[in-house]
């Protein structure tokens, strides 16, 4: 691509352009507060994967993250979500915003390029405007998860740890529940992967028998072939 188009691309798209050449800004409105405000995206075609491990935190070769920007702040009145779920807030869970976390808020900004400190704090506040809202568990999960892959980039074993077992346990939660999951071969995946993490190996090879003998098997190639060397290495 010309850098000319690539230009015109993040202009249509309604990006302006940092001085990272993978991030660019968009606008967008608080469902909470209603002010609009600036929020940095990744253009993730222009990375290239140098290595991705078994829960699925991958590493690029120009070192960039692309998921300590998944979490979207409002530097006005802190609420903050994963974005995939940032216009999904209830009347009611507005008010329980702007009286638990508005109303004690500092205005800062998280727009720009984010350390992996400050992708920290985004995401311990997106969780915890999470438990306002109630989510549902594979909600927690994902957010639990990318916790502890910063963890991992802090070297801080026991906080990773920490969260492995939280996101461990809502990946769980999220599988007794009621609602269906279109990829729940994935589901149970990390159920057994974070479990083979964490130590426990007899319910690591219990799951990873659930992914290798899940009906929807022949659609995951991936999954299963992943799921088979995770019981394998358990089984050495």
């Amino acid at each position: 691509m010309s850098m000319l188009k690539y230009l015109i691309g993040l202009m249509l798209d309604g990006g302006v352009i940092l001085g990272n050449k993978y991030l660019y800004d968009k606008k967008i409105v608080c469902p909470v507060c209603k002010k609009e405000f600036t929020y940095t995206k990744v253009r993730t075609s222009q990375l290239k994967v140098e290595e991705r491990e078994r829960d699925f935190y991958t590493k690029y070769k120009d070192g960039i993250n692309p998921f300590f920007y998944e979490v979207i702040v409002c530097p006005n009145c802190g609420y903050a979500a994963l974005e995939s779920e940032f216009d999904r807030i209830t009347n009611d869970k507005k008010e329980k915003i702007l009286s638990l976390v508005t109303a004690k808020w500092v205005k800062r900004e998280f727009s720009g390029e984010r350390t992996p400190q400050k992708a920290l704090e985004a995401y311990l506040l997106a969780l915890y405007c999470s438990q306002i809202k109630e989510d549902k568990p594979l909600v927690f999960a994902k957010t639990c998860l990318r916790i502890a892959w910063i963890y991992r980039i802090l070297s801080d074993r026991v906080n990773e740890e920490k969260y492995l077992k939280y996101a461990l346990d809502s990946y769980i939660k999220a599988y007794s529940g009621s609602d269906i999951y279109e990829e729940e071969i994935l589901l149970i995946y990390m159920i057994a992967e974070l479990n083979r993490m964490l130590g426990n190996k007899e319910e690591a090879l219990k799951w990873y028998n659930k992914v290798i003998n899940h009906p929807d098997k022949s659609r995951h190639n991936l999954i299963v072939n992943l799921a088979r060397d995770g019981w394998q290495s358990l089984k050495e």
